[in-house]
C-alpha cells in the first residue's frame, strides 16, 4: 500500500520554491517551527476580510481550509452560482490544496482568482502563490479565466469613510504566472523531497533572503560564527566566498577582501582591534551647534489608514522624547509627548508640542535620520500649517548614525552592524534595554496599536504608558551617551 503523500498548501508551495529544506523542516520538525508573528497574521486577516467588500454579496466558507467540509461548502456555493466565494477551498487527489481568498464568478461559467495581500505592491512570490492556486483549481475542474493579486493602494489617502475601491488595487497576473506543467513538475519535486530524509541544501544568503526572511536560520545557520562571510560580504559575493572557503573568515585569503569596503571590518575582526578615525570624528563633531536637541519618535504603522490625511502603512508618530543639552557638560532638560486619547490622530498634538520644545537654533540630533527626517516631511505635507516649523527642524538635523555607519568608530563585537542596538552595548556596556517593560520599537508600536484600537484594559494602558515613557527616554539618553563616546575619541 502506497504511503499517503504529505499535503501541500499554497504557502507550502511558495516556501518550497524558496528552499525545499525549509519546507521539509516545516513538515517534519514541528519542534523547531518558528513562532508565528501574531501582529502580521492579524493584520493580514483584517485586510483580507476588508477586501471582501470589494466583491459584496459573496458566500464565506466557514470550515477550516484543509478539511473536506470546506471543499463541500465550496462546491455548494459554486452550484448555487454565488457571485463570489470567500476562502473557496479545493483539493486534488494527490495532496495539493488551497483556499482562494476571493473567487469571483464571471457569470459565464468561468471564475477569477483574487489573491489578497496586505502589501502595497504585488511581488514575485505572490504570483507563484497564484500559479499554484490556478493549478489546483484546474485539476478540480474549475474553469479559471483570469488571476489577480489584490494589494493595498499606496497612493490612497483617507478622507472620511474608507473608500474600498480606492483603498485596494488589482494587479493582473497575466504574463506573470508559472506554466501549469512547470507547477506540476515542482509539485512532484517537493513531494519527492518530503518523502525522503532532510535534504542537504547548501547555505545561501540569496536563498535565505529570497521572497521573505527565512524562519529556519536558527536551525540551519546555528553553527556559523557570529561574524561570518555572510555578515561581511554582500550578495552575490557572500555565496561565492562561502562556496569556496566556508563560513569562517579566518579561512578567507586576504586577497578576497583587501580592496573591498568590508576589508577593514574583516581585519578588525581577525585582529580583534577597534577602528578609530579621529579626523572623521572631529569633522562630524565640528558640525554640532549648541544647544543640542536629542530627539526620538515612536510610531504606529496601520496597514489600513485610520485617520484623515494618512495612507496605507504610513508611519503615524504618537510619541517623542526630547533631551536638551544647552552647553558641554551642562545640565540636561527633558521634554516629551505621548498621545493619551485612544482612536484619535496623535499627530496634531505631537507636532504642536515638538515645535514648542525645539527652539529655533541648535543641532537636532537623531540616530538614523531616514526615519525622523521623512516623518517630519510627511507631517509637513499632511499638516501644511506646520510645514515651515517641521522643515526648519529638518534643516538643523544631524545624524549620529553617521560616524558609526561610516565605521569611523567601530568595535569587532558589533559584527558589522551600526544599529543603536549594537553600538550602544559595544561602547556603553552598562546601559541596557534588557528587563525593560518595552524593549524595542516593534513592541512599542504593537502595544500602542492595541491601545488605539481599544484592545487594552485601563490597567494595561497605565502600565504601557509608563513603559513607553521609560523606553523612548532610554533612546534619547543612549544618543547622549554615544555622542559622549564620539567626543571622547575626538581628543
Amino acid at each position: 500500500m502506497k504511503n499517503t503523500p504529505i499535503r501541500i498548501s499554497k504557502s507550502d508551495y511558495v516556501l518550497g520554491q524558496k528552499c525545499p529544506r525549509a519546507l521539509w523542516l516545516k513538515k517534519h520538525r514541528p519542534d523547531i517551527v518558528p513562532e508565528k508573528n501574531e501582529v502580521v497574521l492579524a493584520r493580514g486577516t483584517a485586510v483580507g476580510e476588508l477586501a471582501c467588500d470589494y466583491y459584496p454579496g459573496g458566500v464565506r466558507i466557514t470550515a477550516l481550509p484543509w478539511t473536506a467540509d470546506a471543499v463541500a461548502q465550496t462546491r455548494a456555493a459554486i452550484e448555487s452560482n454565488a457571485p463570489a466565494i470567500y476562502e473557496a477551498t479545493f483539493a486534488t487527489d494527490t495532496g495539493e490544496y488551497c483556499a482562494v481568498d476571493i473567487l469571483v464568478n464571471n457569470g459565464d461559467g468561468t471564475w477569477n482568482i483574487v489573491e489578497v495581500k496586505s502589501t502595497t505592491h504585488a511581488k514575485d512570490y505572490h504570483y507563484i502563490d497564484v500559479s499554484f492556486q490556478r493549478y489546483v483549481l484546474l485539476h478540480c475542474g474549475i474553469n479559471v479565466r483570469d488571476c489577480f493579486v489584490m494589494t493595498l493602494n499606496s497612493e490612497y489617502v483617507r478622507h472620511g469613510d474608507l473608500d474600498i475601491h480606492g483603498l485596494f488595487k488589482l494587479w493582473s497576473a497575466a504574463g506573470e504566472l508559472q506554466d501549469t506543467d512547470f507547477v506540476a513538475s515542482q509539485v512532484a519535486r517537493l513531494h519527492e523531497f518530503l518523502a525522503g530524509d532532510e535534504p542537504n541544501v547548501a547555505l545561501s544568503k540569496s536563498t535565505r533572503d529570497r521572497f521573505y526572511p527565512c524562519g529556519y536560520c536558527h536551525h540551519c545557520w546555528a553553527n556559523l560564527p557570529k561574524y561570518s562571510v555572510f555578515n561581511a560580504f554582500r550578495n552575490p559575493t557572500a555565496d561565492k566566498i562561502y562556496n569556496k572557503y566556508g563560513a569562517d573568515l579566518h579561512n578567507v585569503p586576504e586577497s578576497e577582501y583587501a580592496d573591498k569596503s568590508c576589508g577593514r571590518l574583516i581585519r578588525a575582526y581577525l585582529d580583534n582591534a577597534d577602528i578609530v578615525n579621529r579626523p572623521e570624528l572631529q569633522q562630524f563633531c565640528s558640525r554640532l551647534q549648541y544647544p543640542l536637541y536629542f530627539v526620538d519618535y515612536e510610531s504606529i504603522q496601520p496597514a489600513v489608514p485610520m485617520f484623515d490625511n494618512s495612507r496605507p502603512y504610513q508611519q503615524i508618530c504618537f510619541q517623542f522624547s526630547l533631551k536638551v543639552l544647552y552647553e558641554p557638560d551642562g545640565l540636561i532638560e527633558e521634554f516629551g509627548y505621548l498621545h493619551q486619547e485612544s482612536g484619535t490622530d496623535p499627530r496634531p498634538g505631537l507636532i504642536k508640542r515638538l515645535l514648542d520644545c525645539c527652539g529655533d537654533s541648535g543641532s537636532v540630533i537623531v540616530y538614523n535620520d531616514t526615519a525622523e527626517r521623512v516623518w517630519n516631511e510627511q507631517m509637513a505635507r499632511d499638516f501644511p500649517e506646520y510645514a515651515d516649523g517641521l522643515l526648519a527642524i529638518n534643516a538643523r538635523m544631524v545624524d549620529l548614525l553617521e560616524p558609526f555607519e561610516r565605521f569611523a568608530l567601530y568595535k569587532p563585537c558589533q559584527n558589522g552592524s551600526a544599529s543603536i542596538k549594537r553600538t550602544l552595548p559595544a561602547f556603553v556596556p552598562d546601559m541596557t534595554y534588557e528587563d525593560m517593560g518595552i524593549c524595542n520599537g516593534s513592541m512599542a508600536s504593537a502595544q500602542f496599536m492595541d491601545f488605539m484600537t481599544g484592545k487594552q484594559t485601563p490597567e494595561q494602558t497605565h502600565e504601557m504608558m509608563l513603559n513607553l515613557h521609560e523606553y523612548c527616554g532610554q533612546d534619547t539618553m543612549a544618543m547622549i551617551k554615544l555622542l559622549d563616546v564620539v567626543l571622547t575619541y575626538c581628543n
